[in-house]
């Protein structure tokens, strides 16, 4: 399929440093004419800015080319690297991915969070949803609440479609998820007077939620997967990889050692583990299973994989909350391979279509929500107005 961009793509994943400094040079002038009505201190910082930024990325991507061929022995040699040789069809009517949105509109008399989490699958109605839309008082914690909410939204979702489907795909990390959730419920410790906790709808909302046991039935249940799309960890690099020291992300180094159908994989528990991130602060929303997300990812954890599907391809970095064996991985691989079929789509094809629905929704959400806000804008406007003219109209 397309062998000549294929190819194109590969040897740009090689040679990026170069096509960096080359990118950079021939579009100097560009960028010059473009900020040219910025004054010409400003100009100059922002030029030394992309210059350092473009430089820092070739050295990242420089090193870890330098030392791949003794990553690769590395690897070989301490039986981590292993090869995905046969590809099984999969039933992608068995397979759901979930994804969420959230907006957050600001006014002086109030704040209105929209949070939504969507569901899609290839079945004939395989498109379920969660959506609210919550009037608040004003807060600095606004968009740290909704962000937080639209994750817990996103598990609730999930807890309900494990047991129809053979593998339910999470959008984000498993940890950095609990982590933005931890946030909203420490955000009610650490400040339980700020006014957002006045509004009835979010806390009625935030109490259901914590009262569901969406955590213990969702992790005790095969078949939940969590494919980020933001691949920031450095476990792996800190774990095997330390005499190279690299100062790139697992997902950097791997997408540029691996071959086509290679894979690695590494197991995550206990004190590997961030405690803050899975320990739950007690406060009248903390989840009723709190306490099992802290005992199963100290006594359990998860495994994860990364693998690259393809010659053009990132690495894709799968995690598994719970310990799997052989077999398992075998279909994991299956579902990572017949889903990444682009080199434009920089996640699984199944998490791209839930990822456009789920902005269809929050586009929605923003277009009525600033339509609303005008409109009142509009009409205080008119009042104002009116009553200046009433108070003066006497004295002109």
């Amino acid at each position: 399929m397309f062998p000549n961009l294929l190819r194109e793509v590969r040897i740009l994943q090689i040679t990026l440093p170069e096509i960096l400094k080359r990118a950079y040079r021939d579009s100097s002038q560009e960028i010059i004419n473009i900020i040219g009505e910025l004054p010409p201190d400003v100009a100059k910082d922002v030029l030394e800015g992309i210059q350092r930024s473009a430089r820092k990325v070739a050295s990242i991507s420089s090193q870890i080319i330098a030392y791949r061929e003794r990553i690769r022995k590395y690897l070989m040699r301490n039986k981590l690297l292993h090869r995905y040789e046969n590809n099984r069809p999969i039933n992608l009517s068995n397979v759901v991915a979930v994804d969420g949105t959230y907006a957050v509109i600001s006014t002086t008399l109030y704040d209105i969070i929209f949070v939504g989490a969507v569901a899609y699958s290839f079945r004939e109605n395989g498109f379920e949803k969660k959506m609210h839309a919550l009037a608040a008082p004003p807060s600095i914690l606004s968009e740290k609440v909704a962000r937080g909410l639209m994750i817990w939204l996103e598990f609730a979702l999930a807890s309900e479609l494990v047991s129809d489907y053979e593998y339910v795909i999470l959008d984000g990390s498993i940890i950095a998820n609990l982590a933005n959730i931890r946030e909203v419920i420490s955000a009610r410790e650490q400040n339980p007077d700020d006014p957002i906790w006045d509004s009835v709808e979010l806390m009625d909302l935030l109490k259901r939620l914590s009262k569901e046991r969406i955590f213990s039935r969702i992790f005790k249940i095969p078949g939940l997967l969590a494919s980020p799309k933001k691949l920031t960890g450095k476990l792996f690099t800190k774990k095997y990889l330390k005499e190279f020291r690299l100062n790139a992300t697992d997902a950097s180094v791997l997408s540029l050692t691996l071959e086509e159908g290679e894979w690695i994989k590494i197991s995550w528990i206990g004190s590997d583990l961030p405690q803050a991130c899975i320990q739950m602060p007690k406060t009248d929303i903390t989840p009723i299973d709190a306490g099992f997300i802290e005992e199963f990812f100290s006594s359990t954890g998860f495994d994860i994989i990364y693998f690259k599907p393809r010659e053009w391809s990132r690495a894709y970095k799968i995690e598994i909350p719970r310990r799997v064996k052989s077999d398992y991985y075998q279909r994991v691989l299956d579902l990572v391979y017949n889903q990444v079929t682009s080199p434009y789509i920089e996640e699984l094809e199944i998490q791209y279509l839930a990822h456009l629905f789920a902005q269809r929704l929050s586009k929605v959400a923003q277009i009525v929500f600033t339509a609303t806000k005008n409109s009142a804008l509009q009409t205080m406007t008119k009042k104002w107005c009116s009553s200046i003219f009433l108070a003066t109209r006497y004295r002109t």
